[in-house]
């Protein structure tokens, strides 16, 4: 059986030894290094996935109902409506595409949804909504806050 594995590795091209040699003092250079750019595409998108994970775990989401100046609903979700809607109203990068130049804007709903995807599955469920019921769900907050 040693028989096998000397000849086996005798059998391998000088040029391939030299090939597996640089590929290896390429890689010892890449985890000696501090630069970030180093770092394999794996351990950066691991790191930052578990980030992200908890991230996810600990927030809360919102839906939320924006009224523009001509009458039209908008709806979306966020983890913090504050910032969100100043988001839109300023206008800024961030903000729908939608509610650009549709101001003033006025905050009518809210509700407290929980994670992200029970979020997004509501946000579904009320864009497929009639304005009318939209607008109901909107009175119905507005009656039991008085």
């Amino acid at each position: 059986m040693t028989d096998l594995v000397i000849e086996a590795a005798n059998s391998i091209p000088s040029a391939s030894l030299k090939q597996g040699a640089s590929q290896t003092q390429a890689v010892n250079k890449a985890q000696l290094s501090s630069k970030p750019e180093a770092l394999g595409a794996e351990q950066a998108v691991t790191s930052e996935q578990g980030s992200t994970s908890e991230i996810e775990q600990v927030s809360t989401w919102y839906l939320y109902l924006i009224r523009c100046a001509n009458g039209h609903l908008y709806t979306g979700i966020t983890t913090d409506v504050a910032r969100r809607f100043n988001e839109h109203q300023s206008n800024s990068p961030k903000a729908a595409k939608y509610l650009r130049g549709k101001g003033p804007l006025t905050l009518m709903y809210q509700e407290q949804v929980g994670t992200r995807s029970d979020a997004i599955k509501r946000e579904i469920a009320v864009k497929k909504l009639s304005r009318a019921q939209k607008l109901g769900l909107i009175e119905s907050v507005e009656h039991s806050a008085q």
